[in-house]
């Protein structure tokens, strides 16, 4: 509990030493200068015994448990005022990181309820953490201000933004890519039976059913879909390089993004999909499973998952999957590398992946490194950095030619272009039926 003096006890407080220093001049007023002063003492006293205790004031926080990367959130504080007198409490709740919460103002009655509310946007996924909420309201005649602090830590489970699941979920439900709409010619691809419907003109007549059509008297189209049940498994790469930022999100972010969109589209078309995160070791592994569970499950793992600054190991990894999972599969990496000395392990363990998997490496392209590539050169340290750029970019091209003639298949996307570019290569892969 805290009491502090107002400011108009400050100037009450103030009157009264100029009247004192009056005496000075007119030493006869002492009578009523006394009188003064008792009165504003007795003033301030009886101020302070009318004002509602801290302790009879109580306020709490409501905030949902979940929320979502730059969407707002509405945060409530209630107040309780368990006195007889109306109050007007000020409120300066505690966020999390660097926000800043604004004063709130509420009109409490005696033995009522009050409410009011601010929006906090989170910046970041992960697991956000409220603090006190600091609450003051003025005495009856305004010469206190009381307040207390509450306790009230919270946690806000921040998961990345799920806008675009829905628009790529009734893409890969009709077998289509992003890219053009179109669906995808199935060269060698296995089908299933889907269903049977009336033939429109411009369909292919290779898939008329005959018999069907014999039947009912009108031709009749047999429409496939790709087959699915097959299994997707996706490696997340969390160590240093994924620390790295393109215009404020982390390469991490981006392929926690990019790998939560492909898990819900592959389950969305019932195939089953694993997670694997790591860096110098392995952090968790989620067995694939198909269904909407698993889908939570693999948010819920990823959500709150951080770069740990530690140099990534490709083989620990795979080795685990190879033990836990050794069944012909979708492997995606998601991962970077800089140059062709670092990514020789990686190289060599995912080649060896590839015999058995379909092993698809996704990189994320570093927007500073193809500045620096081109810009132009002016003075001899912009010579030095555009040479060191261009041979980075220069190993960049033969590591992932590497990958190719192993036997894995590469996306190289600026940060902006990963989701759709790995969600249409997943589609072109399982709609191929490569699995």
């Amino acid at each position: 509990m805290t009491i502090v003096p107002t400011s108009r006890l400050a100037a009450l407080v103030a009157l009264a030493g100029a009247g004192a220093l009056g005496l000075v001049l007119v030493p006869a007023a002492w009578p009523f200068v006394a009188v003064a002063d008792v009165l504003v003492v007795l003033a301030a006293l009886a101020d302070l015994m009318l004002a509602a205790r801290p302790r009879l004031v109580e306020v709490r926080r409501k905030v949902t448990s979940r929320g979502l990367v730059l969407h707002p959130q509405t945060v409530t504080l209630i107040v309780r005022n368990r006195s007889a007198r109306h109050l007007c409490v000020r409120l300066r709740d505690t966020a999390p990181g660097d926000e800043s919460a604004p004063e709130l103002r509420v009109s409490v009655d005696g033995g009522e309820e009050g409410t009011a509310r601010y929006d906090f946007t989170p910046r970041r996924r992960g697991r956000c953490k409220f603090g006190d909420i600091h609450l003051r309201y003025a005495s009856p005649g305004g010469l206190w201000d009381l307040g207390r602090v509450d306790p009230a830590a919270e946690t806000l489970d921040v998961y990345p933004d799920a806008s675009l699941l829905e628009h790529y979920k009734l893409l890969a439900l009709a077998d289509r890519t992003d890219s053009d709409v179109r669906t995808i010619r199935r060269l060698g691809a296995s089908a299933e039976f889907e269903s049977l419907r009336d033939y429109a003109f411009g369909d292919d007549t290779r898939k008329i059913d005959w018999k069907a059509s014999a039947r009912r008297a009108r031709l009749i189209l047999r429409q496939e879909r790709a087959e699915r049940n097959q299994t997707v498994l996706v490696l997340i790469d969390s160590g240093r390089l994924m620390t790295a930022e393109e215009q404020g999100t982390s390469k991490l972010d981006l392929a926690i993004n990019a790998a939560l969109l492909l898990a819900h589209v592959a389950l969305s078309r019932g195939d089953r999909v694993g997670v694997c995160a790591f860096s110098d070791k392995v952090h968790f592994w989620l067995a694939p499973r198909n269904g909407g569970s698993q889908g939570r499950l693999i948010a819920d793992a990823l959500f709150d998952l951080q770069g740990d600054f530690r140099e990534s190991d490709h083989a620990r990894a795979l080795q685990l999957l190879a033990n836990r999972h050794p069944k012909r599969s979708l492997v995606v990496t998601l991962t970077d590398f800089v140059d062709a000395t670092t990514a020789a392990d990686m190289v060599t363990h995912l080649g060896q992946a590839a015999r058995r998997h379909v092993v698809l490496l996704a990189a994320l392209q570093d927007r500073f490194l193809r500045t620096m590539a081109t810009r132009p050169v002016v003075a001899a340290k912009d010579g030095y950095r555009r040479a060191a750029a261009l041979e980075l970019l220069r190993d960049r091209r033969e590591v992932l030619e590497q990958i190719r003639h192993r036997g894995g298949m590469v996306i190289d996307a600026a940060p902006a272009d990963l989701s759709p570019r790995l969600l249409n290569k997943y589609l072109e892969i399982a709609l191929r039926g490569m699995v």
